[in-house]
């Protein structure tokens, strides 16, 4: 299990050529752990950091229930519930990429527009298996 001073150093590994922060957030949009890079030229604020998982969590909870929507209209599709392996937004300030770390929590990542798409999904996907596995403990029924 991980501990909460634990999350901004292991958030801060995906940080740097291009990415500018990384957050984990809960699926209702509450801010668990964000870093950001210290070369990062817009540097936000503790509360837009916030904000802006919210945000983007909120949109990432649309697409996933658009994908629990379009399995029940298809049902070859074999989609996991709940799951966003990896989804990455253009946006006119950068990238976003969000990715599913186990059934509760997301990780995402803010990107400068020109970042590599390969190198941040990679990134991304890695730490969410990561942190997935971190976290995997609190998810356990006790027994």
């Amino acid at each position: 299990m991980i501990r909460s001073c634990r999350i901004p150093p292991l958030l801060s590994r995906i940080c740097g050529d291009g990415i500018d922060a990384a957050l984990v957030v809960t699926n209702d949009g509450e801010l668990l752990g964000s870093a950001q890079s210290p070369k990062s030229a817009s540097m936000m604020e503790p509360d837009e950091v916030a904000h802006a998982g919210s945000l983007v969590t909120e949109i990432a909870m649309d697409y996933s229930r658009l994908g629990n929507e379009l399995e029940l209209l298809d049902p070859t599709l074999r989609a996991v519930k709940n799951s966003i392996q990896c989804l990455i937004m253009e946006l006119d300030m950068g990238l976003v990429a969000v990715s599913s770390a186990g059934s509760d929590c997301l990780v995402i990542a803010l990107a400068d527009p020109n970042a590599p798409h390969g190198m941040l999904k990679a990134r991304l996907t890695a730490l969410a298996s990561h942190v997935q596995e971190a976290l995997s403990p609190l998810t356990e029924p006790i027994a």
